[in-house]
């Protein structure tokens, strides 16, 4: 976890990290902020929880949930976590246990869906007709940090047509990201010719690549740009050795399922893990 990736916004949140170290030893962190008398963590951050040190035993990681725990209570009238993917955490199944035990409630549970790139793939043809009946051979993939672009162009202009919404992050933000990032942050853009018509921006963590924004045009949907885009890079992440692919999850704001967004990811080879939330009151 680095700093630089949630203080770029720390004007919009009070700030209620912890760091929790055995003698001079960090070896966990809780990303967080504090909404009068409520912990959260964090909710800048798409997925949250305490991050620990991977070769911890069973017996440190107990003692470092339960001091967390009894840290939070003391200090909150009510904790909401939310946890990573398991694909990020080793730890992940028993830390919630432990929350559990504790007196936390997991209160739901998001449908969040990941390509595995060490196991077999399994593209849809639906996916993969654009190679055979030609609607792929004008496109162009190009990999670049062209953030303005894509969110002038195609990302905004389509959130505000399609759902009356925008990114959360916004261009200045995400190119701040980007330049702290260079590394880590990708933009992946399909071109028609010389025309943009669909992209999709990666933030990359260790060895998984998560797929944070994606949009196309009215022409790239007609062409299929978005298939031809994640078929290409889920190549050259393969290629470049990556374990997971994270498409995110596919519930709407009431936590219904988007089913068509659903099958969109599954064509594509990912399958479904479960992303839960846990909450404590001492109302």
């Amino acid at each position: 976890m680095d700093r630089n990736f949630m203080d770029y916004h720390q004007d919009r949140f009070e700030d209620a990290s912890l760091m929790v170290y055995d003698n001079d030893l960090l070896v966990a962190c809780v990303p967080g902020n504090e909404v009068g008398d409520h912990f959260y963590s964090h909710q800048g951050l798409t997925y949250g929880g305490i991050f620990m040190k991977v070769d911890l035993s069973i017996e440190l990681l107990k003692a470092i949930v339960t001091d967390v725990i009894f840290y939070l209570k003391s200090q909150y009238l009510a904790i909401h976590i939310k946890w990573q993917p398991e694909i990020y955490n080793s730890h992940h199944v028993s830390t919630i246990e432990q929350f559990n035990i504790l007196g936390f409630n997991t209160v739901h549970a998001l449908h969040n869906l990941h390509v595995d790139l060490k196991s077999e793939i399994k593209i849809s043809s639906k996916k993969t007709s654009g190679y055979r009946n030609g609607k792929f051979d004008h496109l162009t993939l190009k990999i670049n940090n062209d953030f303005s672009a894509f969110w002038n162009a195609v990302l905004q202009p389509q959130l505000k047509a399609r759902h009356q919404a925008h990114p959360v992050h916004n261009i200045e933000e995400i190119e701040l990201l980007a330049s702290r990032f260079p590394n880590q942050i990708k933009q992946s853009l399909v071109y028609q010719d010389d025309e943009l018509i669909a992209g999709v921006t990666f933030f990359i963590k260790g060895n998984i690549v998560k797929s944070q924004y994606a949009a196309a045009t009215i022409k790239g949907m007609k062409t299929s740009a978005l298939d031809y885009l994640y078929i290409e890079m889920t190549k050259d992440f393969k290629d470049q050795n990556y374990q997971y692919i994270d498409y995110g999850h596919v519930n709407e704001i009431d936590g219904t399922i988007n089913r068509g967004l659903q099958r969109f990811k599954e064509e594509l080879g990912a399958i479904n893990q479960p992303v839960f939330s846990s909450q404590w009151s001492k109302i």
